[in-house]
C-alpha cells in the first residue's frame, strides 16, 4: 500500500457522494488520508464477519458483493464499478462487514482507514459538520436512485454494465467478468432475459458476442438505451 499524489487521490475524494459537497479545503485533507491498493482478479478483498475499519472506492475494475445461505448458496448483493464505493458506515464504526467481497477483475481501490479519518473529524468540527449535511442529502439521493433502478427497464440496465465494463477494462473488446447468471441476479431478471437482451443488441448491430466474449460496435447508440 502507498499514499497516492495528491491529485489522484483528490480525483477519487471526489468520485464519492458523501464527500464530493464539502469544500475543497476539506476534500483535501481527505485526500491526504488515501492510501491506493491493488487486487488481483479473483481474489478475495474481505469476507463476510471480518472486522474491517476501511472505505474503499474503485479505481478501476470490478468488485462483488455477495452473501451465502447456510447451504453454501451465493447470492449476489451488488457489483462495484469504477467510481462506486463500499463502507461508509465502517469510517463510523467497526462493524463487521455482512458480505464477502471479491475482485471480479485486477482491482485497483482507494482506501481510507477508520482510524485516520476519526481523528481528522476530531481535530475539525467544521468537517464534522459538513460530514452530516452532506450525509443527511445522500440518504435523499439514494431513495431517488432506488427508485430510478426499479423503472429502469433491463435493457437499460444492461447496456449500462456492457459500457461500464468496457471503460473499466479501457476497451471495447472484453470477455464479461460474470457468467449471464450473475449478471442476471445483479441486474435483478433471469439468465434468459439477458441472453434475448444480448441477442437483441447483436441483432441491432450495438454488439458482437463469442460466448463470453463482448465486442461493442456502436456505443453512443447504447448509451442512448440507457
Amino acid at each position: 500500500m502507498a499514499h497516492m499524489e495528491k491529485e489522484h487521490a483528490l480525483e477519487c475524494i471526489n468520485l464519492v457522494a458523501i464527500f464530493k459537497g464539502l469544500p475543497k479545503a476539506q476534500r483535501e485533507q481527505l485526500a491526504d488520508l488515501v492510501i491506493q491498493k491493488y487486487y488481483p482478479a479473483h481474489s478475495t478483498i474481505y469476507s463476510a464477519g471480518d472486522k474491517l475499519g476501511h472505505f474503499v472506492i474503485v479505481q478501476n475494475g470490478q468488485i462483488k458483493l455477495s452473501a451465502y445461505t447456510a447451504e453454501g448458496k451465493e447470492q449476489i448483493l451488488k457489483v462495484l464499478l469504477p467510481g462506486e464505493f463500499d463502507g461508509e458506515t465502517s469510517l463510523f464504526s467497526g462493524n463487521a462487514r455482512n458480505a464477502t467481497a471479491a475482485a471480479l477483475t485486477d482491482v485497483n481501490v482507494c482506501q481510507i482507514d477508520q482510524g485516520a479519518f476519526q481523528n481528522l473529524l476530531a481535530n475539525s468540527p467544521e468537517l464534522a459538520a459538513n460530514m452530516l449535511k452532506t450525509m443527511s442529502s445522500r440518504i435523499i439521493d439514494l431513495e431517488q436512485e432506488k427508485t430510478l433502478t426499479n423503472t429502469t427497464s433491463v435493457k437499460g440496465r444492461l447496456a449500462h454494465y456492457l459500457l461500464e465494463t468496457a471503460a473499466s477494462e479501457k476497451q471495447s473488446h472484453f470477455v464479461l467478468p460474470m457468467k449471464k447468471k450473475e449478471i442476471a441476479t445483479y441486474l435483478g431478471t433471469t439468465p434468459e432475459t439477458v441472453s434475448r437482451v444480448l441477442k437483441q443488441f447483436e441483432k441491432t448491430g450495438l454488439i458482437e458476442v463469442d460466448k463470453a466474449k463482448v465486442t461493442i460496435l456502436d456505443d453512443d447508440e447504447l448509451a442512448m438505451i440507457v
